[in-house]
C-alpha cells in the first residue's frame, strides 16, 4: 500500500503570505531583473565550447531563458519541448524521458541515447546500450540555471559518441566574486483531477574577500502533485513525486589569465507511481476511467544524479587552454507491475489462477571524463585553430534481482519454486579521442570551418542470467568489443551585414557499438558484436536581426542520412531461452525545416513563434524490427510549433507582466508498421498563461499550465497479453499555481 502523504501549504495560504510580504517590502530597493528579450546578435551561447554570439555559430542553436521558464511554472523538459523547434519528448513518466532532436530515434526500444547532454563543461549520463541512458535523461529544474541551449544536428567532432541528433546543454549560474546576493521562492499549485504540489528554492552567493573568489549555494525541494488513481486498491494520486537537489559552486579568478570553476550538483527524484493510464488499443479509450492505472503493487521510482566538475581556464603563451574534469554517478530503482502480461501468461501456462508478478530494475552508473583543449589564432586573427584530447570511462550495472510471485486476490506470496528473474548485466566502457578544428576568414564577411575527431572505444560486457521463470537455462556470458571512428565537420558562413548570416554545414556523428549480448549458437549467423551507427547531416541556415533589432529570425533546412542503425531485437523462443540483443540494420533519412521568429514591436512586448517540419522514415526494410521502407520513425511528429507573448509594463509604481504560449505536437506512430502493437498517437496542443508583479525585491507569479486540460500522450506501449491493455504516458493535467520570490 502506498503511504498517503500530508498535503503541503495550499495556494490560498501562499497567496496570503505573498500579500503580507509585499506590504512589508514596499520600501525596499528595486531588484534587478533578468531581461531575456534580446535580439539574435546579442544572445551569447556556449554550445560550441566557447562564448559566441548566436549569429556567429554556423549551426542551428535554440536557447531558452531559465528565468522565463520559472516565471511560467515550466520546470520539466516536457513542459517546454515544443518551444524548441526540432525537439520532441517521449516520456513514460516523470523521471523517464527521451529527448529526440530532428527525428533521430527508433522509438521506445532505443537503448543508446541519440542526444548528448552536458551541464556546463560536464558530459552527463551513460552512452552505452546497457544502462538505459536513453531514458535516464537529466531533467534539471531551472532554479539555478541561466539558460538551456539546444544545438541541433550531429555534433560528433566537438562532443564525440552519442551526439547524433544534437546536444542539450544546461548552463548554470556561476558564483559571483563581487556581489553578496541571494534569492528565496515558495510556491504551490493544484492539478486538476489530482492533488497539490509545492516548491521551495533558495540560493546564496558569497564573495570570499578581495582575492577573486566567490561561493554560491542553492537548494531545491519540489513536490509534483499526483494525478493517476489506482482502481485496484482505491488509492488516489499515486504518481505524486518529489525532486530534491542542491548545488555548490566555487569560482576563483587566480589572475587576469587564469581562473578555476568547480561545482557539485545532486538531484534526487522519487515517485510512488507511473504517470500513465490504462487504455484499450487501438481506440485509446480508458480501460476503466481517465487517469487510472490498475496495479497490485506500488510502482515506485527512485533516481539519483550526482555530478562534480572542475574546470580550469587560462593562457599559455598564445594559447588559451581549458581543462575539464567530471565525475558522476547515476542510480535508479524502478518497480513495475507486470501481472497483466507475464502474470496472465504464466497463469495460462501453469493453470494457476491469480498469479501476480512484478519486476525491479536497478541501474548503477559511474563515469569519469577528462577533456583538455587549447585554442589560438594566427595571420592577424584570420585563422583560428583548436585541438584537444578527451577520455571517458564508464562502469555500469543493470540488474533484475529475484522477486517472488504473489496472489492477486489476497496479496499473499504465491511460491512457484523460482523467482521471476535473477539477472545482471555489467559493462565497462572506455573512449579516447583526439579532435581539432580550424576556422579561416577568407574575407571579413566569409569564413570556413573544418573539424575532425578520431575516436577509439573499448567495451567489456558480462551477463549473468541465473535460473528463473524467465530463464530456463542459466547463461553466463562475457564479450568484448572495440571500434575506431572518425567524424568530420565542414561549414561555410557568409555575413552580408553585421546582423545577418547565411551558413551551409555538413557534419557527421556516431553512436558507439559494442557487445551484442547474444550468446553463441543461439541464432544462426548471430554476431557477438554490433557496430557503430553513423549519421551525416546537410544543413542550410539563415540568421538575421531585422527592423533595427526589433525582430530576429533563425531558419534552417536539413536532410540527414542514418545508416547501420542500432536496433534491439529478440531471438524468440530457443532451447537456450529468449534473448534480447543488438544488431545493425536498416537505413533512415530525416529531412525538414525549422524556424524561430522573435518580434519586439513595442517597449516591453515580446512575441515568439517557432515551427518545425520533420519527415523521418526508413529508407530500406528493417526486418528485425518489422519495419518497411517508408515507415515513419516512432514517436516523431511531422509538425510541431509554438506561439508565445510576454508583455512587461509599469502598474502603480510596480513592474508587472502577463504572458502566454500555445504549443502543438503533431500526430505520431507508436512503432513500425508490421509490429502487432503499432498505434496512431493523436496530436495535442497546450495553452499556458502567466502573470506577475515585481515590488522592489519581491516577485509574485501566478501561472496556468495546460489550461485546456489536454490528455496529450507522449508514450504508449502494450503491457497486456497478448496486447491489451496498453499504457499511455499522459501529460500533466491543468495546473494552476502561484510562486512568491524574494531577491536581494
Amino acid at each position: 500500500m502506498n503511504t498517503i502523504h500530508t498535503k503541503r501549504p495550499t495556494i490560498r495560504a501562499i497567496a496570503l503570505a505573498a500579500s503580507l510580504l509585499c506590504a512589508l517590502s514596499a520600501q525596499a530597493q528595486t531588484a534587478a531583473r533578468d531581461d531575456d528579450d534580446k535580439s539574435v546578435e546579442k544572445v551569447v551561447v556556449t554550445a560550441q565550447k566557447r562564448e559566441q554570439a548566436a549569429i556567429d555559430v554556423p549551426a542551428s542553436v535554440s536557447t531558452v531563458s531559465a528565468d522565463r521558464l520559472s516565471r511560467s511554472g515550466l520546470v520539466r523538459l516536457e513542459d517546454y519541448a515544443a518551444q524548441i523547434p526540432g525537439m520532441t519528448i517521449t516520456a513514460l513518466s516523470r523521471g523517464y524521458s527521451s529527448v529526440v532532436l530532428r527525428g533521430i530515434s527508433t522509438g521506445i526500444s532505443q537503448a543508446t541515447p541519440s542526444t548528448a547532454y552536458y551541464i556546463d563543461e560536464a558530459p552527463i549520463g551513460s552512452i552505452t546500450a546497457y544502462a538505459t541512458g536513453s531514458t535516464l535523461t537529466p531533467d534539471l529544474d531551472p532554479y539555478d540555471l541561466r539558460r538551456i541551449e539546444v544545438l541541433k544536428g550531429p555534433q560528433g567532432t566537438l562532443y564525440g559518441a552519442g551526439a547524433v541528433g544534437g546536444l542539450l546543454r544546461y548552463v548554470t549560474t556561476p558564483a559571483d566574486s563581487e556581489r553578496f546576493s541571494g534569492a528565496l521562492s515558495l510556491g504551490g499549485n493544484k492539478v486538476a483531477h489530482g492533488g497539490d504540489g509545492s516548491e521551495a528554492r533558495a540560493s546564496l552567493n558569497i564573495p570570499l574577500g578581495a582575492n577573486g573568489m566567490g561561493l554560491r549555494v542553492s537548494v531545491l525541494d519540489r513536490t509534483d502533485a499526483g494525478y493517476i488513481d489506482n482502481p485496484y486498491n482505491g488509492q488516489s494520486d499515486v504518481n505524486k513525486a518529489t525532486t530534491r537537489g542542491g548545488r555548490i559552486a566555487w569560482n576563483w579568478a587566480v589572475n587576469p589569465d587564469w581562473a578555476v570553476q568547480a561545482w557539485a550538483l545532486t538531484q534526487k527524484f522519487k515517485s510512488g507511481g507511473i504517470g500513465s493510464q490504462d487504455v484499450n488499443g487501438p481506440s485509446l479509450t480508458p480501460v476503466t476511467k481517465e487517469l487510472e492505472r490498475g496495479t497490485y503493487i506500488p510502482e515506485t521510482q527512485d533516481i539519483g544524479l550526482d555530478v562534480a566538475n572542475a574546470t580550469v581556464r587560462g593562457r599559455l603563451g598564445d594559447f588559451s587552454v581549458v581543462s575539464s574534469t567530471t565525475y558522476q554517478t547515476v542510480k535508479a530503482e524502478t518497480n513495475v507491475d507486470v501481472t497483466s502480461s507475464l502474470g496472465t501468461l504464466f497463469s495460462a501456462v501453469l493453470k494457476i489462477p491469480n498469479i501476480g508478478m512484478q519486476t525491479r530494475q536497478l541501474i548503477d552508473t559511474k563515469r569519469w571524463s577528462q577533456e583538455l583543449r587549447a585554442r589560438s589564432s594566427a595571420m592577424g586573427d584570420r585563422l583560428e585553430y583548436e585541438a584537444g584530447i578527451f577520455y571517458t570511462q564508464e562502469d555500469s550495472t543493470n540488474s533484475l534481482p529475484p522477486l517472488s510471485t504473489f496472489n492477486t486476490a489476497t496479496g499473499a506470496p504465491l511460491p512457484l519454486g523460482l523467482p521471476i528473474a535473477n539477472a545482471m548485466l555489467g559493462t565497462k566502457y572506455k573512449e579516447y579521442s583526439l579532435f581539432g578544428n580550424v576556422n579561416y576568414a577568407i574575407t571579413p564577411q566569409f569564413d570556413i570551418l573544418a573539424g575532425l575527431r578520431m575516436s577509439h572505444d573499448t567495451q567489456h560486457y558480462v551477463q549473468d542470467y541465473k535460473l528463473s521463470l524467465l530463464t530456463s537455462v542459466p547463461v553466463q556470458l562475457a564479450q568484448d568489443a572495440s571500434n575506431s571512428k572518425t567524424t568530420y565537420l565542414l561549414s561555410a558562413r557568409y555575413k552580408p551585414a553585421a546582423d545577418t548570416a547565411v551558413y551551409a554545414r555538413i557534419a557527421t556523428g556516431y553512436r558507439a557499438g559494442g557487445p551484442s549480448a547474444l550468446p553463441p549458437d543461439v541464432v544462426a549467423g548471430g554476431k557477438q558484436t554490433f557496430q557503430p551507427d553513423t549519421l551525416t547531416s546537410y544543413e542550410l541556415g539563415f540568421k538575421s536581426a531585422l527592423m533595427g533589432g526589433k525582430a530576429s529570425v533563425e531558419a534552417a533546412l536539413f536532410t540527414t542520412d542514418w545508416k547501420d542503425i542500432q536496433i534491439q531485437t529478440s531471438s524468440g523462443v530457443t532451447p537456450k531461452g529468449n534473448f534480447n540483443y543488438f544488431v545493425n540494420g536498416g537505413k533512415a533519412k530525416s529531412s525538414g525545416a525549422e524556424a524561430t521568429l522573435l518580434v519586439f514591436p513595442t517597449s516591453g512586448l515580446t512575441l515568439r513563434g517557432t515551427a518545425a517540419y520533420t519527415d523521418s522514415h526508413l529508407t530500406e526494410d528493417a526486418p528485425v524490427v518489422k519495419g518497411l521502407n517508408g515507415d515513419r520513425m516512432p514517436f516523431v511528429p511531422r509538425m510541431t510549433g509554438s506561439l508565445a507573448a510576454d508583455y512587461r509594463f509599469a502598474l502603480a509604481g510596480m513592474q508587472a507582466w502577463v504572458g502566454g504560449s500555445v504549443s502543438h505536437i503533431g500526430e505520431r506512430r507508436s512503432n513500425f508498421s508490421q509490429q502487432a502493437n503499432v498505434l496512431n498517437v493523436p496530436a495535442y496542443s497546450t495553452v499556458n498563461l502567466n502573470a506577475g508583479l515585481e515590488v522592489n525585491k519581491v516577485r509574485v507569479t501566478v501561472y496556468a499550465k495546460n489550461l485546456s486540460d489536454e490528455r496529450g500522450i507522449n508514450f504508449i506501449n502494450s503491457v497486456g497479453f497478448p496486447l491489451n491493455p496498453y499504457t499511455a504516458g499522459v501529460i500533466q493535467p491543468r495546473t494552476i499555481g502561484v510562486d512568491l520570490g524574494y531577491r536581494f
